[in-house]
């Protein structure tokens, strides 16, 4: 998979960290905030581990973002606002 393909873990990772910065989060808080363990959170943000349905589902329900963003990067089911902020905070990501 290329990794510059929206299913791949370093994309998945990059759209992980925004949100996460979004809401002013630590990694510890964020990955304490949805029941998973900070150490595999970090691996998850950094790209070396995939996202599991399960965890992202908690994350989706969580954060009030979609599957569809974490995996896909779609944006279009996001509030505005909501968007607007990671995609701003997704840009500065991949500086």
């Amino acid at each position: 998979m290329d990794r510059h393909s929206p299913f791949h873990p370093t994309a998945v990772g990059r759209r992980l960290i925004a949100l996460r910065e979004h809401y002013g989060k630590t990694r510890a808080d964020f990955a304490a905030s949805v029941q998973i363990d900070a150490t595999s959170y970090g691996k998850i943000e950094k790209g070396t581990k995939p996202l599991k349905a399960d965890m992202a589902f908690r994350i989706a329900e969580r954060w009030g973002v979609s599957m569809d963003f974490l995996y896909r990067g779609r944006l279009t089911e996001l509030p505005s606002d909501l968007a607007d902020s990671l995609m701003s905070n997704l840009t500065k990501v991949q500086e």
